[in-house]
């Protein structure tokens, strides 16, 4: 095999292993009683948590349950289906709302804004327009949050189907960064030699 195919053979692996890092699980571990996000959660059994703000209403989930998610970022929102698909308009207010509420804990009225993007309860306030009217303004606008849809039986959970949440935007871990830099490496070594040779 020539230094080539093995170099695409090495990010071929790195996309797959990316896309696979994409499912993850959730395990609840401390909510505001009472009032608007963000909660904390475990995310694949993690001892940090994380915080995370819901954007259903219509959902509920309890303490320590634990179910799977699929990651999405607002390149990918255009793929959810069922009760959570959007538009990317929509994800982008999302994220737009989510990252005030990650700035201001507690804060109901955000919360509410954030409920009513999709139509899963909420009230369309201020927060809620000035969310829309900020992202009418800058057609550019991409959020870099990430967005976390239920998968899977729920059947066992008391509640049914959990809540879809929003976290801000994670870093990569180093040794992803690695793998993901060394197969780069590998390719653009074996093109030169390509050229050259």
């Amino acid at each position: 095999m020539t230094k080539w195919k093995i170099a695409l053979v090495v990010v071929a692996t790195v996309i797959f292993g990316v896309t696979l890092a994409s499912a993850d699980t959730l395990q609840l571990q401390s909510a505001p009683y009472g009032q608007a996000g963000p909660y904390l959660f475990s995310v694949n059994g993690s001892s940090s948590l994380t915080p995370l703000i819901c954007y259903s209403e219509d959902n509920f989930i309890t303490y320590g349950e634990q179910w799977s998610v699929q990651e999405f970022t607002i390149s990918t929102v255009g793929s959810i289906t069922g009760d959570f698909a959007g538009s990317i308009t929509q994800y982008n207010e999302l994220g737009y709302l989510a990252n005030e509420l990650f700035a201001n804990p507690g804060n109901t009225d955000i919360q509410n804004a954030i409920w009513a993007v999709l139509n899963t309860g909420g009230a369309q306030n201020s927060y809620y327009w000035g969310a829309v009217n900020f992202v009418n303004a800058n057609p550019n606008y991409q959020t870099s949050d990430v967005f976390y849809i239920p998968i899977g039986d729920f059947s066992k959970l008391p509640y049914g189907e959990p809540q879809p949440f929003i976290g801000q935007a994670q870093v990569p871990e180093p040794a992803s960064l690695l793998l993901l830099g060394s197969g780069l490496v590998a390719l653009a070594g074996a093109g030169r030699k390509k050229l050259l040779g």
